[in-house]
């Protein structure tokens, strides 16, 4: 660390950027669900990367979860080695997509969730000594981090939705408009 002394910036914007440091881990951990969906489905040389994905989701989820439970990021470390090597493995997995012309939208998606979820992530630990989030100088307003908190679940879904759109489950799901049972009200 610096000589210059880390320093809380107040309560609000510490569990704003926890919510949403955790908002970012759940799409990513849903966005890693549905590439291992794909990769399994797919039956072909990257089925054991399917469970890989798999098993990253669903770490991401948990450790996602936890921290909003607990009101402060959990587990820090070593999510935080896992997001450094999922952004190298998304990464790949873009520039041999793109060098076959092909652009998954999965991997990009994922991309940017675990680059949201890394540097928030990131700022909380750079900004706060106590790892409390700044929960220790007092409450978050609340209307400011009901209006961050709604904030962060948009962005995340803008990106989330796209990235699960682009898996297999999301090739075959039914639009939206055509949900509806035919003719009216027949159980």
């Amino acid at each position: 660390m610096s000589a210059q002394a880390a320093t809380s910036v107040g309560p609000t914007i510490g569990a704003s950027l926890t919510l949403f440091s955790c908002f970012a881990g759940m799409g990513a951990g849903l966005v890693e669900l549905s590439i291992a969906s794909s990769d399994i489905s797919g039956r072909g040389a990257l089925m054991w990367a399917g469970g890989v994905f798999a098993a990253w989701g669903l770490a991401l989820l948990a450790s996602s979860i936890a921290s909003l439970q607990r009101g402060r990021l959990r587990f820090r470390k070593p999510t935080t080695i896992g997001l450094l090597a999922a952004v190298l493995v998304h990464v790949g997995f873009l520039v041999a997509g793109m060098a076959q012309r092909m652009l998954d939208g999965g991997h990009l998606a994922a991309l940017f969730l675990v680059l949201m979820a890394l540097g928030s992530s990131a700022w909380l630990a750079r900004r706060y000594l106590d790892d409390d989030g700044g929960a220790a100088s007092g409450p978050p307003r609340a209307g400011a981090l009901l209006g961050a908190a709604f904030a962060a679940a948009v962005v995340v879904a803008a990106i989330t939705t796209p990235g699960l759109a682009a898996s297999v489950a999301g090739a075959h799901a039914v639009p939206h408009g055509e949900h509806s049972l035919p003719g009216g009200h027949n159980h």
